[in-house]
């Protein structure tokens, strides 16, 4: 397969890009549109501390995604390969992408855009509430040790120090930190907090 025209388009939808490509094949032409997210995606082992995880894997808006046959035969369909594997847990780690027959423009082109904002939104989604939920066992977690002595304030690190995701405290509250991937893939991560008050007999 060859792709003969690859031309970049707008979507409307933001975190979304497209093209509309020709492929050569066998003894056709086929002209498809590739929609994808511009928003990184990160292994969830890796959002939850473990930096030997596959960390954010972004497609930026002005490159296509490789694409395959994912039939075969004189008429194949095709799919975009935007995804690497962790190569800790083995799974596959990538933005959404959809590729859809013919060159889709308005509200058909904004349809499937919606639907892989939508993908990517949830996804996104569902590693905050994992985030969460780990941030909010270490802040508890943190504060009992306080409370029953197993832990001494000086030993908890002031956030404003702290390099590296894991639990700081300022002030008179324990605050358990992480971050999901930038948005925009730029590195401005988004830091995800859970905050728990140091108990009155420690501070």
């Amino acid at each position: 397969m060859i792709i003969t025209s690859s031309t970049i388009i707008t979507t409307g939808v933001e975190h979304t890009s497209a093209a509309h490509l020709v492929i050569d094949h066998w003894y056709d032409e086929s002209p498809i549109t590739v929609v994808w997210s511009t928003t990184p995606i990160a292994c969830t082992d890796w959002v939850l501390g473990d930096v030997s995880s596959q960390g954010p894997v972004h497609q930026p808006a002005d490159k296509v995604p490789a694409i395959v046959p994912s039939t075969i035969g004189a008429f194949p369909s095709w799919a975009a390969i935007t995804e690497v594997q962790c190569g800790r847990c083995g799974a596959m780690i990538g933005p959404w992408a959809l590729v859809r027959d013919e060159h889709l423009e308005g509200d058909e082109l904004t349809e499937v855009a919606r639907e892989v904002a939508e993908l990517a939104d949830q996804e996104r989604e569902s590693q905050r509430r994992k985030l969460i939920a780990s941030l909010t066992d270490d802040a508890e977690d943190t504060a009992r040790q306080l409370a029953d002595g197993a832990l001494a304030l000086d030993e908890v690190p002031y956030v404003g120090a702290m390099d590296r995701p894991g639990v700081g405290r300022d002030g008179d509250e324990v605050i358990a930190w992480g971050f999901l991937p930038s948005l925009a893939g730029d590195g401005d991560d988004e830091i995800v907090e859970v905050v728990r008050p140091i108990p009155a007999g420690c501070r």
